[in-house]
């Protein structure tokens, strides 16, 4: 090949060794043959230098086989090329397995083009500070590849096998490691402009503060793996499995963990432009203090717990995720949204519920003791096993709404905070052995909106904070000095979500937002850059720039109410006049009633079904002059009525056997009037007429009317005591159904 390693001139290139991490100061000497005529081997001499008769890699090649009669410090020297310059150097198809275990030295080396592809290397490839100007390809079985501040145009890594791959400090513009096997890889500090390990499997992957523009895992495995402090453009984990994965402080522009499996994945302190976690499998899956904004969880199952706890969530979505216990301890939610969910243990303690919306959710156990309500928390549809809510702080007007709309409540606990009101809606909703508490001296009725709900062994009997007598068991009214707050409350969310929508667009000034921050929000009143403009045409920036959640709070009592709240605020600004339609009356007291009944409550469910019959008789009127409905309809209505009403004022509707008692006393008084206005002449004094009209009204049970000589009088004396039968019959069903109670 026109060169021999054992030629009589040595190479005169040195290289001072102390560049390298724990080399000492001293200088290394090639210890390969020079190239004849020239002063320098072939790995040393500038590659327009070489004779066309040597070919540098099977040089390469046979100076790393060796010769057996050599010693073992010689057999190291022959396997170093530190500071070695090649154009191109082809290890394709080659098989490097010596005797020794000394590693292929290329520490230094210029490279423009090195091929290993089926290579096999069964020592240590030494690559710590080389540059590779062009394509580094290593397909094959390799027991260690050190790169360490290695400089890499493009690394291909595909389908390599190896035992370890060092790439700290290293900076690869491309790096391809797909369908790669690596026990062990640690790319600590390394800088990777497009990274790929594909369906790539890695025992021990060691990424920390690792730069990476563009990194895509999909399909891999990870079995322990640290990104501890990465910064990536994007991340595409789609599909990766990870034992343990500890992301820790990291910060990506784009997250996307689709379908991720997880054992443990830690992400505490990370930030994020956007977060893409849906339909992740985990057992632990820990993201506290972070900032996520436009976050996905939507499908995830998390089978142990999900820990959020002093994080900021903007817009998350956890959509059909099912979670064991999800803590959201002291976690700010903005706008969150709670779709199909399933959440055995959700704890909120200390959070700020910012309009979070739970719809059509399963939540075994809810704790949310000092948590702020700003705005509306919505729960539509939703089964509650056990609550325990205790507002400390309402927004924005001193008014929060929990709107439980459809919602089942088992057991637990709804409070009120030390100032201001929270107003409970359970439209629709079914209360089990729910507990209204006060600390205050108003009655809880006052903020508690019951329309058509259901109670499946609520007591109203129970030592809290709901005053039913108080209130004479009126369950529909609201306090009056609620409305502006509640109006507030129901503006709030899409105030809310403007500004979610102008913080994603950059904090409203067209500027891009900082990664994992809560970008600025231009507020009312200011200008694009945030400033405000006094009376002198002055701009004074202001201190702290408003949050998302200050601009909805400044802009919600004026906002728009959305569609979807106006039935709602109607409702609710009825309630607060101490009103309530009459069919939606109805059925609330009827299922009041029912509800009492279930809990032998007589004296609630006696009130109850007064007041259920009393909107009854609303309803008839409203047919009764219904200009739509039919002539027959009106007059069927019109005679429901008329019975309703005379069974209100004879028996309180079964309830009041002392109604039946004052109607008789004033029907005795009607027929003795009566009596003396047709017979003025008959007695000689009225007492006698009162006399007349008492026997007459209990005559049916005396055996008949004393004799009258005025023929007139006699027959109303007769249809007195045909009514007397009447009224003592009714006395009797009222009496009765009383003392049943």
């Amino acid at each position: 090949m026109g060169w021999s390693g054992h030629a009589e001139s040595r190479c005169t290139f040195t290289y001072t060794l102390s560049e390298f991490e724990g080399e000492p100061e001293r200088e290394w000497k090639c210890p390969h043959g020079a190239i004849k005529g020239r002063d320098r081997c072939p790995f040393h001499c500038q590659p327009e230098a070489i004779p066309d008769d040597v070919a540098v890699s099977e040089a390469f090649l046979d100076s790393i086989a060796g010769d057996p009669p050599e010693s073992r410090q010689d057999r190291k020297r022959a396997k170093q090329f530190i500071g070695a310059t090649f154009d191109g150097l082809d290890l394709s198809n080659a098989v490097v397995d010596a005797a020794d275990n000394h590693p292929v030295d290329l520490r230094g080396a210029t490279i423009g083009r090195l091929d290993c592809t089926d290579s096999e290397f069964g020592q240590r490839l030494d690559l710590r500070g080389t540059t590779v100007t062009d394509t580094a390809t290593f397909d094959g079985t390799y027991h260690e590849i050190d790169a360490k501040d290695a400089t890499i145009a493009e690394a291909v890594f595909t389908g390599v096998t190896a035992d370890r791959v060092d790439l700290r400090n290293a900076q690869l513009d491309t790096a391809a490691f797909e369908r790669a096997t690596l026990s062990e890889i640690d790319a600590r500090d390394a800088t990777l402009g497009t990274a790929t390990f594909d369906r790539a499997s890695m025992t021990d992957a060691t990424f920390d503060r690792v730069t990476v523009d563009d990194g895509s895992f999909q399909h891999a495995t990870l079995e322990m793996a640290d990104f501890d402090e990465a910064q990536f453009g994007t991340g595409d984990f789609y599909h990766a499995t990870f034992d343990e994965a500890d992301f820790r402080r990291a910060e990506f522009g784009t997250a996307r963990f689709y379908g991720a499996t997880f054992s443990g994945g830690y992400f505490n302190e990370s930030s994020y432009d956007e977060a893409v976690f849906e339909r992740v499998e985990a057992e632990r899956l820990y993201l506290p203090d972070v900032t996520l904004t436009d976050a996905t969880f939507a499908d995830a199952a998390i089978s142990m717990k999900l820990v959020v706890h002093d994080a900021v969530l903007v817009d998350a979505d956890f959509e059909g995720a099912t979670v064991e216990r999800l803590d959201a301890t002291d976690t700010t939610l903005v706008a969150a949204s709670f779709v199909d969910a399933a959440v055995t243990d959700l704890h909120l303690d200390g959070a700020t519920l910012a309009s979070p919306q739970f719809e059509d959710s399963e939540i075994d156990r809810l704790r949310a003791t000092d948590v702020a309500c700003t705005g509306t928390v919505r729960l539509h549809g939703c089964t509650v096993g056990a609550v325990d809510l205790r507002p400390a702080a309402v927004g924005p007007d001193g008014v929060g709404l929990v709107s439980l709309s459809e919602t089942t409540v088992e057991d637990g606990t709804l409070g009120q905070p030390d100032t201001g009101a929270v107003v409970y809606d359970p439209e629709r909703a079914t209360l089990g052995t729910v507990r209204f508490e006060s600390d205050g001296t108003q009655s809880v009725l006052d903020y508690v909106a019951f329309y058509r709900t259901r109670f499946a062994g609520f007591d109203f009997r129970d030592d809290d904070a709901l005053d039913l007598e108080a209130s004479n068991y009126r369950l529909h009214e609201l306090d009056s000095g609620l409305w502006d707050g509640l109006r507030t409350a129901l503006a709030y969310p899409a105030a809310l979500d403007e500004a979610v929508k102008a913080l994603a667009d950059g904090g409203g000034n067209g500027e891009a937002a900082e990664p994992g921050a809560v970008p600025r929000v231009a507020a009312t009143g200011e200008d694009g850059a945030g400033s405000t403009t006094s009376d002198d045409n002055t701009a004074a920036t202001a201190d702290e720039p408003p949050t998302p959640l200050d601009v909805a709070a400044e802009q919600a009592s004026g906002h728009a109410l959305p569609t979807a709240a106006r039935a709602t605020a109607e409702r609710l600004a009825t309630a607060t006049k101490g009103r309530i339609e009459a069919a939606a009356g109805e059925v609330t007291y009827l299922r009041a009633k029912n509800g009492a009944n279930d809990i032998a409550d007589n004296t609630a469910a006696s009130e109850f079904f007064m007041s259920q019959m009393a909107y009854r008789r609303r309803c008839h009127s409203q047919r009764v002059r219904n200009s739509a409905a039919s002539l027959r309809e009106r007059g069927r209505a019109l005679a429901r009525w008329g019975m309703n009403a005379f069974l209100f004022v004879t028996t309180g509707y079964g309830e009041r056997a002392s109604y039946t008692l004052a109607a008789s006393a004033v029907l005795i008084a009607a027929y003795a009037g009566l009596y003396l206005a047709l017979a003025p002449d008959l007695f000689g004094s009225a007492g006698q007429y009162a006399q007349l009209s008492l026997g007459s009204f209990i005559a049916f049970f005396l055996g008949g009317v004393g004799e009258v000589s005025d023929p007139t009088v006699s027959l109303l004396a007769q249809s007195e005591a045909f009514l007397g039968g009447f009224f003592v019959a009714l006395y009797v069903f009222a009496l009765t159904r009383s003392v049943s109670r």
